[in-house]
């Protein structure tokens, strides 16, 4: 029996990608460095903040310290709030998924955003509601692949919600290879949504779709997760 789903965001709810490869393409170009478009979302999809300015320094050749990687951070957030003035777009189905999921459900969020940015986003498109609570960058250590975003998601589950929960009842939808296997090491079912990958980079999910309408009437009996 499904207890709960957890959401990624970026690339799952949002279109907010290329909003935040905007954003590194102009921290980056500070250091006189290029992120090509294609390098982010084949290397660097999956990373928060703090690994991707840390992985991206050491495939350039430097090694950035804790405190220069967190200069860049604020840097990048400062400038991903100033692209927020451009419309972000939500997915289609995503607003009519989760009227269909609330209360029958717990309803969360486990991203690599940073959760200041994903609140701002859900404030400004009215979404707020329908999310008990959010698992961000800034309360994990280690980001996907990294189980650790979705058990702390299940630790808070226990706690706010019901203690007898299992990760096996918890279902995520996820839009990366390293979000997938974030969830699969969690021990929870995943759905694949191919926003930002391919149906074959997707294929250890539980099921690949490719958005929210082709889910909306059938979850969760069509993936057996009843």
């Amino acid at each position: 029996m499904i207890k709960a789903v957890i959401f990624d965001f970026d690339g799952v709810i949002v279109d907010s990608e290329p909003l935040h490869l905007r954003a590194f393409q102009r921290t980056v170009e500070t250091l006189g460095l290029k992120l090509l478009t294609t390098d982010y979302y084949l290397r660097y999809l999956a990373c928060d903040d703090k690994s991707f300015f840390r992985r991206f320094l050491e495939d350039n050749g430097q090694q950035g310290t804790e405190r220069e990687i967190a200069r860049l951070v604020k840097e990048k957030g400062i400038c991903f709030e100033e692209l927020m003035g451009e419309s972000i777009r939500i997915f289609p189905g995503v607003v009519e998924f989760l009227e269909s999921v609330q209360g029958k459900f717990h309803v969360a969020i486990g991203s690599g955003a940073l959760t200041e940015e994903i609140n701002l986003i859900l404030r400004r498109r009215n979404l707020s509601e329908f999310f008990g609570f959010i698992i961000g960058a800034d309360d994990t250590e280690n980001p996907k692949p990294s189980p650790e975003v979705y058990l702390k998601c299940l630790e808070r589950l226990r706690r706010d919600y019901d203690s007898t929960i299992t990760a096996a009842q918890c279902v995520v939808f996820e839009d990366s290879p390293h979000g997938v296997l974030a969830a699969n090491r969690a021990g929870m079912r995943c759905v694949g949504i191919t926003n930002s990958c391919s149906d074959s980079e997707l294929e250890l999910a539980d099921r690949v779709v490719g958005g929210f309408p082709e889910i909306i009437d059938d979850f969760p009996e069509s993936f057996n997760m009843s």
